[in-house]
């Protein structure tokens, strides 16, 4: 693989982003405040207007963004978004250039992964896998966790890039390593909102003040950056959406495929999708994986209802 900095570039790669979305936003806007050339697209045109008002160049297409850029970031929606981008007539991995370092961020299946990383090798191009871990406010600030995976001298290569968005980049493998590691982890974090949720419920009926409880188990052992990223929203339940439910299902239902593929039991993970499903029947998709936490109560409500 040739250096991103090759002699197309006298100083640092061009980049494009795919996907500018509320975690994407804030790292694009990080790469531009550090100096960096920026081509972005998003096929909501409107979601790249911020990033453009701060320095970066709007593509066309996807598959222009791509074409005007040596190191290629990526935040998809789903497995299906990220095949049609790269995989699809007129896709990006048709037309990807030898010594291209494609960087997706998604959080995606294994399986999908592969897929890409296979149609961008048949053109000489490297595909990283590096999924974030943490918040918007994270992302913003530059302090998110990312997991990489892929080429090693690919993730050598983009490392200062990364570095200008996350606070830790851990090599895990060559392969798909990382997306594994992403699912394990939003795996945990919506099993650890749905064992609050107990807790919680325990102390309510027992007479606990809310806020009292949530602050009594952050000071606790229990206590965690999960939890207390979410204080606030248990406290008041005031759930508006930084990561909605409907954005935990996909996730959870992807862990557990990849469970079944390796003959895995997830027992407590196969309850808490359960929750899920009853909030999808309550219509409550668009709130935060905190309201999960108040799934637990509900056969304990009075009105059998969810506050």
């Amino acid at each position: 693989m040739k250096d991103v900095n090759h002699e197309r570039t006298s100083s640092s790669p061009r980049i494009g982003w795919i996907g500018i979305g509320a975690m994407g936003r804030p790292m694009c806007l990080n790469l531009l405040k550090a100096g960096h050339a920026l081509t972005v697209f998003d096929k909501v045109p409107t979601q790249c207007e911020p990033v453009v008002a701060a320095g970066a160049n709007a593509a066309l297409s996807a598959r222009d963004a791509a074409a005007q850029s040596d190191v290629v970031f990526s935040t998809i929606f789903d497995d299906s978004s990220l095949r049609a981008l790269f995989l699809s007539d007129g896709g990006i991995a048709a037309a990807a250039a030898a010594g291209q370092v494609f960087v997706d961020m998604s959080t995606v299946s294994p399986e999908a992964s592969a897929e890409v990383a296979e149609a961008l090798a048949q053109r000489g191009a490297s595909w990283l896998r590096a999924p974030v871990s943490g918040t918007v406010s994270l992302a913003a600030s530059a302090q998110l966790s990312c997991f990489v995976s892929g080429p090693r001298e690919a993730f050598a290569a983009v490392q200062p890039l990364l570095a200008c968005l996350t606070a830790r980049q851990s090599y895990v493998g060559g392969g798909d390593e990382a997306r594994v590691i992403k699912l394990m982890i939003n795996m945990m974090v919506f099993m650890s909102t749905a064992v609050l949720g107990e807790g919680l419920a325990f102390g309510e009926r027992a007479g606990l003040d809310r806020a009292l409880m949530v602050d009594a188990i952050n000071d606790s052992i229990v206590g965690s950056a999960h939890y207390r990223t979410k204080a606030d929203k248990l406290k008041q339940r005031e759930y508006g959406a930084a990561g909605p439910i409907s954005l935990v299902v996909k996730d959870l239902d992807l862990a557990l495929a990849v469970a079944r593929d390796n003959a895995v039991a997830l027992p407590i993970s196969s309850l808490v999708r359960q929750y899920l499903g009853m909030m999808q029947q309550r219509d409550l998709s668009h709130l935060d994986i905190a309201a999960l936490a108040d799934v637990p109560a509900w056969s304990s409500a009075p009105d059998g209802e969810a506050r």
